[in-house]
């Protein structure tokens, strides 16, 4: 098992669940234990974009790590390009997968990237084909950060967007 102690129920957790060659990232909030069955209710990340860099063969080495072994540290290196997301309820082997406990800070700041449909906007500007497209995103992203209630992911986009010289 990986992360802090005894994974209990109520607990929110980052998950890697290995998908033919690629991982899927489930984050959720555990609903019930059993020995090292877990159930979990949550949302799943496919990381579609970084998928099809690698595919294409112009994948950076520090994505290509990201995909190998996500975790909720370098996560965010998934969720500025192209996801596919959806709701997830399941059981997953903590035997099997990697598992990690996370706070709920944590929790609700990488599920709000995902509510706030954060992934779309920002590859929107990355793989924008002209500087008045890419201008024409970077209004339509600051004009959705200015609006996001949550302080937390506010700072935390904020500080993705400056890192990745958007802003």
């Amino acid at each position: 098992m990986f992360g802090i102690g005894k994974i209990k129920s109520g607990d929110y957790v980052f998950v890697v669940e290995k998908e033919n060659e690629h991982n899927k990232i489930i984050l959720g909030r555990v609903q019930s234990v059993d020995k090292n069955l877990l159930s979990i209710l949550g949302s799943y990340i496919k990381p579609t974009g970084l998928i099809a860099k690698r595919q294409r063969g112009i994948i950076g080495q520090r994505s290509q790590e990201v995909l190998n072994d996500p975790d909720p540290d370098n996560c965010i290196f998934i969720l500025i390009d192209r996801i596919e997301t959806g709701d997830y309820y399941g059981n997953i082997d903590r035997s099997i997968n990697k598992v990690i406990w996370i706070n709920e800070k944590r929790f609700f700041v990488l599920e709000g990237w995902i509510k706030e449909n954060m992934p779309e906007m920002f590859a929107d500007i990355i793989y924008s084909q002209s500087e008045e497209e890419k201008l024409h995103y970077r209004s339509i992203l600051i004009e959705k950060m200015n609006s996001l209630y949550d302080k937390d992911l506010k700072e935390h986009v904020y500080a993705v967007a400056r890192s990745a010289k958007i802003l």
